[in-house]
């Protein structure tokens, strides 16, 4: 009885307070921006751009520059030297301009620790799969920077 009413007042808080999803609606970021300038990792902020859909529009005043950074580190080796733990930090720092004021400079930063394998192949498809998920992520943190 109690946690019927305690969803009941749940829902109508929610339903009266304006909460509206994030995602429900993409907003059209290619709007915002005039231009934008890539300066670090080419693929980090070929990711980035293709997941927010910026393209270029002259008829916006603000300018985009993202600065990324990937690096894969060692953080632990076993008893012969060899490299037993990687970490793979992504890190993004995002810059909007209009003109020549700053208007909003924000870091992101996303980083992922993980065993070695044996077989270097599967190592190498496993670091891919773990850059491609701190991208996403990354970019879903500018999605929701941008859009508020």
């Amino acid at each position: 009885m109690v946690k019927k009413i305690f969803f009941l007042i749940l829902i109508l808080c929610l339903s009266n307070c304006g909460y509206n999803p994030i995602y429900l609606k993409k907003i059209d970021t290619e709007l915002l921006i005039k231009s934008y300038q890539l300066t670090g990792d080419k693929a980090v902020n070929r990711s980035i751009i293709s997941y927010l859909n910026i393209k270029d529009n002259e008829n916006s005043k603000y300018n985009l520059k993202l600065d990324s950074v990937k690096l894969v580190e060692t953080i632990a080796k076993d008893k012969e030297g060899n490299a037993s733990v990687y970490k793979t930090t992504i890190r993004v720092e995002l810059l909007i301009s209009e003109k020549d004021a700053i208007i909003k400079k924000r870091t992101f930063m996303s980083d992922f620790i993980y065993n070695n394998t044996s077989n270097k192949f599967d190592l190498f498809q496993y670091q891919k799969n773990i850059e491609k998920n701190l991208i996403n992520n990354i970019s879903e943190k500018i999605f929701i920077f941008l859009t508020t």
